[in-house]
């Protein structure tokens, strides 16, 4: 996870994921769903680079991983078996922030 030294700008930037997240999630199935693979590799890139930003390393590497497929034209009907993973992936995150933001208010 981020650097503990300052908390406020943990707290921040955690917030902002938490606002964010779901949002782009949301979108993201939208295009996966319509197969608009253009916007896709603009939420996933988006969501990749969030993840790391918070540390969210296993939700990076997925998004990582979608992001290769799309670029590369490889496999796109994997692409909603992916999502799914995302979305649990994020949706444990999601909890682990929020105990994290109640433990260190």
């Amino acid at each position: 996870m981020l650097s503990h030294q300052n908390l406020s700008f943990v707290r921040e930037i955690l917030e902002v994921y938490l606002a964010n997240n779901p949002k782009d999630i949301t979108a993201l199935q939208e295009r996966i769903d319509n197969a608009d693979w253009e916007h896709v590799g603009y939420y996933v890139h988006k969501l990749k680079s969030s993840s790391l930003t918070i540390g969210f390393n296993e939700g990076y590497k997925i998004y990582q991983e979608m992001e290769s497929r799309i670029k590369d034209k490889e496999d796109l009907s994997g692409m909603p078996a992916l999502m799914d993973r995302a979305v649990r992936l994020c949706d444990q995150a999601s909890i682990e922030i929020k105990i994290y933001l109640a433990e260190n208010a």
